[in-house]
C-alpha cells in the first residue's frame, strides 16, 4: 500500500467522480483507475461500486476513509516538521482570514515574505463558519478571526488582541468632528454596513438586538476594502471594528457610546494539532507589527 494511493483513494471519494479526481490529481483517469484496483487488489475488498453513471464507496470504503485520512494526515506531519528542521527554507504557511482582517495582513504578509521568501504563504478569505471547518479539516494552518461566540468542538481560540466596534465616517463628513456618539443618533446617519455573516456586522446585530432601532441602511457590502473606500469617499457612516479601520487614511474612527461593543481579534488552531514553525513565525511578526496583546508568547 503506497501513500499515493490513499491519496487518489481520498480524493476519489470527496468527489465521487474519477474524472474530476484525474484531472484535480494531475494524473490520466487510466492511471487512476489502475491505481485504485491495485489498492483494492492488495487490501482483497472492493472500495467503490461503479456504473456507467455513478460511483459510489462500499460499505469497506465508507470504513476505510476515515483511516486512509488520518494516514495521510500523519505522513503530512512528518513531511512539515522535517521541513520545520530546514529552518524555514522550504514549505508552505496556509492562512485563512475572515474579511475583516485583511486590512490588518498586509504589512505582516510583506514582513513575512521579505524574511523567509522560500515559503509560500496560501491566503484564503471566508466566513468564519468556513475558516472553522478548513481548520477542522485541516486545510489551513491558523485561522485569523474575531473570537467566535459559539464554541466550535476541535477548535482552540487563542486572543491575539482586544478590540471594539466603531463607528467610521470621511475625515471630511461633518460628525467627524465627535470623538463619539450615541445608537440613537445613528439613526439619523445614511449607512454603509458590512454584509449579513461579517464578523462586525454580527457583533453590530447583537447589539442592537431587540431595541427599536430605525437604522438607515443605504448599502450593504461584504467586501471591507470596498466599504471602507466607499466610506471615505461619502457622507456615509459604517459600523467597524477600529483594529480595521485605525491606520487607514482619510477615516475618523468615532467611539460607539454604548456597552457590548468588544471584539476580541483570534487565531484559531485545531485543537492539539502540531504549529509549524512557520505558522508560529507569522503570529509573532503579526503581533510585532500591529503591538497587539501577546498572549501567545509561550508558543514561541
Amino acid at each position: 500500500m503506497e501513500l499515493r494511493q490513499l491519496k487518489y483513494f481520498t480524493r476519489v471519494a470527496e468527489l465521487m467522480n474519477f474524472s474530476e479526481a484525474s484531472r484535480q490529481l494531475h494524473i490520466t483517469q487510466s492511471t487512476l483507475s489502475q491505481q485504485i484496483r491495485q489498492l483494492e487488489a492488495e487490501l482483497g475488498v472492493e472500495l467503490f461500486i461503479r456504473d456507467s453513471h455513478h460511483v459510489r464507496l462500499t460499505d469497506i470504503g465508507e470504513a476505510f476513509l476515515p483511516e486512509a485520512r488520518r494516514t495521510i494526515s500523519a505522513a503530512e506531519t512528518c513531511y512539515s516538521r522535517i521541513q520545520d528542521v530546514k529552518g524555514l527554507e522550504v514549505g508552505e504557511l496556509n492562512i485563512g482570514s475572515t474579511y475583516t482582517f485583511l486590512p490588518l495582513l498586509k504589512e505582516t504578509v510583506l514582513d513575512f515574505y521579505k524574511t523567509h521568501p522560500k515559503i509560500k504563504i496560501n491566503l484564503y478569505c471566508h466566513s468564519m463558519e468556513t475558516l472553522m471547518k478548513m481548520v477542522n479539516e485541516e486545510k489551513i494552518d491558523v485561522a485569523l478571526s474575531y473570537k467566535p461566540n459559539e464554541s466550535y468542538p476541535g477548535i482552540d481560540s487563542h486572543i491575539l488582541f482586544d478590540n471594539r466596534l466603531v463607528v467610521a465616517v470621511s475625515e471630511t463628513n461633518p460628525i467627524a468632528k465627535k470623538s463619539s456618539i450615541r445608537l440613537p443618533e445613528l439613526e439619523g446617519l445614511p449607512l454603509a454596513m458590512p454584509a449579513k455573516g461579517l464578523q462586525a456586522r454580527n457583533c453590530f446585530d447583537r447589539l442592537v438586538c431587540g431595541q427599536d432601532y430605525r437604522f438607515n441602511v443605504k448599502l450593504e457590502v461584504n467586501e471591507v476594502n470596498l466599504l471602507l473606500d466607499i466610506v471615505r469617499e461619502s457622507n456615509m457612516a459604517t459600523v467597524i471594528s477600529h483594529a480595521t479601520v485605525a491606520r487607514v487614511p482619510g477615516l475618523k474612527a468615532l467611539t460607539l457610546d454604548t456597552q457590548g461593543t468588544s471584539m476580541e481579534g483570534a487565531f484559531n488552531v485545531r485543537k492539539g494539532a502540531y504549529m509549524k514553525l512557520a505558522t508560529k513565525e507569522f503570529l509573532r511578526l503579526l503581533c510585532e507589527n500591529k503591538s497587539y496583546s501577546m498572549a501567545l508568547m509561550e508558543l514561541f
